[in-house]
């Protein structure tokens, strides 16, 4: 019977309510539920979910034929004036808690964007552990591609820690200046790395490495001698980690600059990390995971005087 009903993408109504999966006999088991005692029939969660598998056909249900596709991202529930929805992994106590009345309008947003700087001199005065656990507590607002469970975070709070890294990290540079230099092995690199990325390198990081800037001496060119730094990682064949990891390491230097901290993402360092097993044990990323981006925190040993506005991007409008 259960097979009809998932032919049918209907759910009798007292079945509603029930969590249901997969069968071994490819019958449907639903896993989400919505309470009809409570539900008001208002269908705004039908209207905001991405993937539309909330339909409406004399009650509110969830379609079974559709609700693998789930992801979810809780939007059903965060609007549901009754709290009338349960999504599998999700609660209303420990997941939601109610919109904050105060908001920030565009010119005070816009005041908070254009203050922040990318900071790379930093005073020799450590970061509170607090401070950094809510500073990385703010990607948990951040939106997501997919598969948020599998994004982590490494939070290295310990100038001596960064210091013992160092020296590795500028190994891996000096390697790869020689590897960009060599013909073949760069006709390789551009090969695996894509267009993009080799450019990237090619353009900005080797003739910076090129120049001994990140070769180990009195002044850090690699992560600046900020006290702090957050390495985000995933395990490499996590959905949209990519995409999510930038993300996140914008939360967190947004996050950093409301507490008047300065911060700015390094990407060698991520580099550096996937290519050496002792780096992933110095920054505690497990052995199957791509380190993404990091994000140097610490205090700003200078303030600066000016806003920059760049103005470096193209908009195409189409009316």
């Amino acid at each position: 019977m259960h097979t009809l009903w998932k032919l049918c993408g209907y759910l009798p109504e007292r079945m509603h309510s029930a969590e249901f999966q997969i069968d071994d006999k490819h019958n449907y088991i639903m896993k989400n539920s919505i309470d009809i005692s409570l539900c008001k029939n208002c269908r705004l969660c039908t209207e905001v979910c991405p993937c539309n598998i909330i339909e409406h056909n004399g009650t509110i249900h969830f379609a079974p034929e559709k609700e693998h596709i789930c992801q979810h991202c809780g939007q059903c529930m965060a609007i549901c004036p009754t709290k009338a929805i349960g999504i599998k992994g999700l609660s209303y106590e420990n997941d939601f808690s109610d919109i904050p009345s105060d908001r920030l309008d565009y010119n005070g947003f816009m005041d908070f964007l254009s203050t922040r700087r990318s900071i790379r001199t930093f005073k020799d005065q450590a970061v509170d552990d607090e401070i950094m656990d809510q500073i990385a507590d703010s990607v948990s607002y951040a939106p997501y591609g997919a598969s948020p469970e599998m994004m982590e975070l490494s939070i290295i709070n310990n100038r001596n820690i960064i210091e013992s890294a160092l020296p590795i990290i500028s190994r891996f540079l000096d390697d790869l200046v020689q590897k960009i230099e060599n013909p073949v092995a760069s006709f390789f690199i551009r090969r695996v790395a894509g267009k993009e990325d080799f450019h990237t390198v090619k353009n900005h990081i080797y003739p910076i490495a090129k120049s001994g800037n990140y070769k180990p001496g009195k002044r850090d060119g690699i992560t600046r001698g900020a006290p702090s730094i957050i390495i985000i990682h995933s395990a490499a064949d996590a959905e949209a980690h990519t995409s999510n990891g930038l993300v996140y390491a914008t939360y967190i230097m947004l996050a950093a600059h409301s507490f008047g901290l300065g911060a700015t993402m390094v990407q060698i360092v991520p580099a550096a990390i996937n290519q050496s097993k002792k780096l992933k044990e110095i920054f505690k990323v497990p052995e199957e995971n791509e380190a993404i981006m990091s994000v140097i925190i610490g205090h700003p040993k200078h303030r600066y005087q000016r806003i920059i506005k760049r103005k470096t991007h193209t908009i195409h409008k189409v009316q």
